[in-house]
């Protein structure tokens, strides 16, 4: 079945192949499509991009298919000139709810780094000790069913929680198109920009390296890297948890023994023997940190975890980490909340600048400098204003949305063709397009907040 809103969507897929007409052809299989709603939009000839982002979904794809196991979701919150995108979120309790919270976030972000994509999120219900065939069989199977919406690009699939490089390899390969990508590096980026932000928020506070102790809340891929970033940088990580626990030391964790046990152990690692005490994950909130990493699920952290949280900052990799109360109890504690979609940036950021041939160090000067200023700039103005930083991150998210949909097509069009002009004449037009990307990723993160 195939609902549509009372705007036709037509319009909106037009310019992006058949992927409509497709749908529709497949809404009398074993999967369902539901089309929820739209938010302002200005259509053009070139672009359905959205001028601030809406409460609602553009439209959400519900797989139901019990014959192979086959269960799940993708919510595109928004589509931009170049379509949307977003990660592809794989655990056994994944829900349309927490896809769709996700999908807006990752709407925010594009607009606060005015990327011409759209805020998309996919999520699947599995069991993560599937066979590598089994589990090979459902991601293909799962590409196919979304795969008019790949093959017109519409929706370009990525790498999330349990979601390897090699997983969304399948997923278009179900689709039917072979993508030569490294789509792991994303999390290496968002733990550089979440460090920044970190950093930044230490710098705000006048808190010294040596004194600065920090806890991370799921040490997956992002916390690993962010782990090794801050005992490079002086601080102390003095607990991190899993799944399945916590580990803690108020000294400071022995980082490259915490990752040696992860290779070992998985989730587990918490209850290997080291140089840490293994506790309840609870205990992990009522430290005494300075600066508190969500690296976890949606709404992860609670009223009653911001209750006894006694830190200064709360610096989250994770999208969407505190419940609407918990933001609340965070703000009246004055705990300085810096919003999700804006410190995990870096996964969006810098993966295109180092396919262009940026160097890492390059980069990692980008959000180190620049990034980081912007966060500082973030915090005093919220201390200043009395507003949230969410809120403030959510204003700029709509300031640039409202560029990306205002003249700014025509203009990124003519500064193509002179790329391309140039880099006939040099010969190197992927290190053009890179120092041009720099120069408005700069020009971007000093404005904000200025």
């Amino acid at each position: 079945m195939l609902k549509l809103s009372p705007v036709s969507c037509r319009r909106r897929f037009r310019l992006n192949g058949l992927a409509l007409g497709c749908l529709q052809g497949r809404a009398g299989g074993k999967y369902k499509h539901i089309i929820w709603g739209f938010g302002k939009m200005d259509i053009s000839p070139c672009a359905a991009q959205l001028e601030r982002v809406s409460d609602l979904p553009l439209f959400e794809i519900e797989v139901d298919d019990p014959s192979c196991g086959l269960k799940g979701w993708l919510v595109v919150h928004s589509i931009g000139r170049r379509g949307c995108c977003g990660g592809v979120r794989l655990c056994p309790d994944v829900g349309r709810g927490e896809v769709r919270l996700l999908a807006r976030a990752m709407a925010y972000k594009y607009g606060f780094f005015e990327i011409a994509l759209g805020g998309a999120k996919a999520g699947l219900s599995m069991p993560l000790d599937l066979t590598g065939d089994e589990r090979n069989v459902l991601l293909a199977e799962f590409g196919r069913r979304i795969g008019p919406l790949v093959k017109s690009k519409v929706y370009w699939p990525w790498s999330d929680m349990n979601c390897s490089g090699a997983d969304v390899r399948k997923i278009y390969e179900g689709a039917g198109i072979g993508v030569d990508a490294d789509w792991d590096n994303s999390a290496y980026f968002a733990s550089l920009s979440t460090f920044a932000a970190l950093k930044a928020a230490a710098d705000h506070y006048r808190i010294e390296p040596a004194r600065c102790t920090v806890t991370i809340e799921g040490l997956g891929k992002v916390g690993r890297h962010l782990a090794v970033e801050i005992e490079r940088w002086g601080g102390r990580l003095i607990g991190a948890s899993t799944c399945k626990g916590a580990a803690v030391n108020c000294k400071g964790l022995d980082v490259g023994e915490v990752v040696a046990a992860v290779l070992r152990a998985g989730d587990d690692w918490v209850h290997e023997k080291g140089p840490w005490e293994t506790v309840d994950k609870e205990h992990l909130f009522s430290l005494g940190m300075e600066i508190h990493v969500p690296c976890a699920r949606v709404h992860s952290l609670t009223d009653r975890i911001a209750q006894s949280l006694n830190c200064r900052a709360v610096a989250p990799a994770a999208n969407v980490p505190c419940t609407p109360d918990a933001e609340a109890k965070l703000m009246e504690k004055q705990i300085a909340l810096i919003p999700g979609f804006v410190v995990n940036g870096g996964g969006i950021a810098g993966p295109g600048l180092m396919n262009m041939g940026a160097s890492d160090a390059v980069v990692r000067q980008l959000f180190l400098e620049n990034f980081g200023g912007m966060i500082r700039r973030m915090m005093q103005l919220s201390e200043k204003t009395g507003k949230s930083a969410s809120a403030l991150a959510k204003t700029q998210s709509n300031v640039g949305l409202s560029a990306l949909a205002a003249g700014e097509v025509g203009r990124k069009k003519r500064d193509r063709k002179g790329v391309r002009i140039l880099g006939k004449r040099i010969n190197t037009p992927r290190k053009v397009e890179m120092r041009r990307r720099l120069k408005e990723l700069r020009r971007l993160l000093n404005r904000r907040f200025s």
